[in-house]
């Protein structure tokens, strides 16, 4: 068993940060590595240690779709939550929460069931990756101002919506919009240069 961590510090609140660690749905969405086709809750009500899920998930990259059980097996209000999950190498995904300096620090660990080095390199990559994608939703969750509402509805109505191609292709498509904007202006630019002669 291999134990991979990964820590970031965050100016938000601790309720905050556990609403979000405790929404599944939403974390993984919140994956770079994976696209969340189906998911659906075995039980209804406050959330608690034995809930389960059934996720349905697409890996990207090699585009395998697997169907995974995920039970919460610890519950800490405001503290912790740790995931199980029966299949896999990956057995468990636990979210810590500590106040820190005003703030939270928020740590994510998986509990890696793996011999082989490149699975536990790629998986701390991911890590990595994800912690750091959780932490820049959490920064949107917690702010007030228009602007960041209006993020964070984008967020959770549009972009964690699409799979990752598509996030891809909507990136691209973003770059060269703004490429042919500029552009343009350049052209406008010398036109009404040339033209002042």
């Amino acid at each position: 068993m291999h134990t991979l961590s990964a820590t970031i510090t965050l100016p938000l609140s601790v309720e905050t940060a556990f609403r979000v660690i405790t929404d599944l749905n939403t974390l993984l969405r919140l994956s770079p590595f994976f696209t969340l086709i189906k998911f659906k809750s075995s039980m209804g009500g406050p959330l608690r240690k034995g809930h389960r899920y059934t996720v349905t998930i697409e890996y990207y990259g090699n585009e395998a779709v697997k169907t995974h059980c995920i039970e919460v097996d610890a519950f800490e209000m405001n503290r912790s939550i740790s995931y199980r999950i029966e299949e896999g190498a990956l057995k468990n995904i636990l979210y810590e929460i500590v106040p820190h300096e005003g703030g939270i620090q928020l740590t994510q660990t998986f509990l890696l069931q793996s011999g082989d080095e490149a699975v536990v390199k790629g998986s701390q990559s991911e890590l990595q990756f994800w912690i750091k994608s959780t932490g820049e939703y959490l920064k949107l969750t917690e702010g007030k101002s228009f602007f960041t509402r209006l993020q964070r509805r984008f967020m959770d109505r549009v972009w964690l919506r699409l799979t990752l191609s598509e996030r891809n292709i909507a990136i691209i498509m973003a770059k060269i919009s703004i490429l042919e904007i500029v552009l343009l202006l350049v052209v406008v630019l010398i036109w009404n240069l040339g033209m002042g002669r």
